[in-house]
């Protein structure tokens, strides 16, 4: 499966130091160029850590910067006119998703409620440790830390943290017997 990464859920993974876990999980991560911009060469200039972790990704091939096609930037300019509040780089990142067909990885509300719009399927960063973990991508181990690290950073309500964890011990669970 591939996958198309927003700049927010970018810079929290790398935060947190498991940008890894969109290799175990992704067979390809692209983002767009406005994202690298935004998450690198921004973030760089501000001193932020994270920026040296997502330019090192990049360097090593684990992300994978993409050019938008002509057809993608119309659709990308249709979405910001039909979704007001979404910035030029979230909205090339669901005309990309859309057109190549990538699994989006978005936070912002707004930028779901497009990729609902507009068909486009995704998954926030909470849960990508339960699908490694399901996919035995993670151990039981590395999926309940990433749940509590990703949880934290996102202040992830404690309610829908508990049945993601409540999810993988049921799965660890059914897997010993």
């Amino acid at each position: 499966m591939n996958a198309i990464i927003d700049a927010s859920s970018l810079i929290v993974l790398a935060r947190e130091d498991a940008l890894w876990l969109l290799d175990r999980i992704f067979d390809l991560v692209a983002l767009a160029p406005d994202v690298e911009r935004e998450t690198v060469t921004q973030g760089k200039v501000k001193g932020y850590t994270d920026a040296t972790r997502i330019e090192a990704a990049i360097v090593a091939g684990q992300l994978t910067v993409i050019s938008p096609t002509e057809v993608e930037e119309q659709l990308a300019t249709a979405i910001c006119q039909t979704v007001p509040g979404l910035s030029h780089s979230d909205c090339i990142t669901l005309a990309c998703a859309k057109e190549r067909n990538l699994t989006l990885v978005i936070e912002d509300r707004r930028g779901r409620r497009a990729a609902i719009m507009y068909e486009i399927d995704y998954v926030v960063i909470q849960t990508l440790p339960l699908y490694g973990f399901i996919a035995q991508r993670l151990s039981f181990a590395e999926c309940v830390d990433l749940l509590n690290r990703i949880g934290r950073a996102m202040h992830t309500d404690l309610a829908v943290l508990n049945v993601l964890q409540a999810a993988a011990e049921e799965i660890h669970r059914l897997r010993s017997l």
